[in-house]
C-alpha cells in the first residue's frame, strides 16, 4: 500500500505581493541630520581626546596628542564616505538599528587608523582607545538623529 501524495491546499498558497522592479519605501536622511549623526560624535571625539591630553600623567609620553589629527583624518577618509555608504545601502531598510549599526562599523573603522602613526610602542594598543568610542558615538548620534529622518513612500502607480 502507497501513502498518496500530499496535496497543497489553496490557502497555503500565497501570491507574490510586490515584484522585485515595484518601487519600495525609502529613509531619507538629509542633510542636517547626517551633520548630526556624523560630525557631531566625531567632534566629540576629537574633544574628549584633546581632554585626556591635559590629564597630568595620562599624556606624559605624548601618545594621544598625534591622536587628533589622525582622528580628524580618519573622519575625512573613513568616516564620511563610510556613513555615505551605509545610509546608501540601507536605505531601503526601515529599521533604524540596522542604520545605528552600520554607523558604529564604520567608527569602529576610526581605530586602525593610528597605525599611520607608526607601529613602534604603544601605538598598536591605541586602536581600541580610539575605535571603540568611536564606534558608540557614532551609534549614538545615528539614533540621536533619527528624528530628522523621513520615509519617503513610492507613489501609487495604480490608475483608476
Amino acid at each position: 500500500m502507497t501513502t498518496p501524495a500530499p496535496e497543497k491546499s489553496a490557502g497555503r498558497r500565497r501570491g507574490r505581493t510586490t515584484s522585485s522592479d515595484s518601487p519600495r519605501p525609502r529613509l531619507r536622511l538629509g542633510a542636517v541630520g547626517w551633520t548630526v549623526s556624523w560630525l557631531v560624535p566625531t567632534a566629540l571625539m576629537g574633544a574628549i581626546l584633546l581632554g585626556m591630553s591635559f590629564v597630568p600623567g595620562l599624556d606624559g609620553e605624548g601618545y594621544l596628542t598625534p591622536l587628533i589629527p589622525l582622528l580628524a583624518a580618519a573622519a575625512v577618509v573613513v568616516g564620511i564616505p563610510g556613513t555615505l555608504l551605509v545610509s546608501w545601502l540601507l536605505r531601503h531598510h526601515l529599521n533604524p538599528v540596522a542604520h545605528v549599526l552600520g554607523y558604529v562599523l564604520v567608527g569602529l573603522l576610526y581605530g586602525p587608523v593610528v597605525l599611520f602613526a607608526g607601529a613602534g610602542g604603544l601605538v598598536p594598543m591605541l586602536i581600541p582607545i580610539v575605535g571603540f568610542p568611536a564606534g558608540v558615538l557614532l551609534g549614538i548620534g545615528r539614533w540621536i538623529a533619527q528624528p530628522l529622518a523621513s520615509v519617503d513612500q513610492p507613489a501609487d502607480q495604480t490608475t483608476e
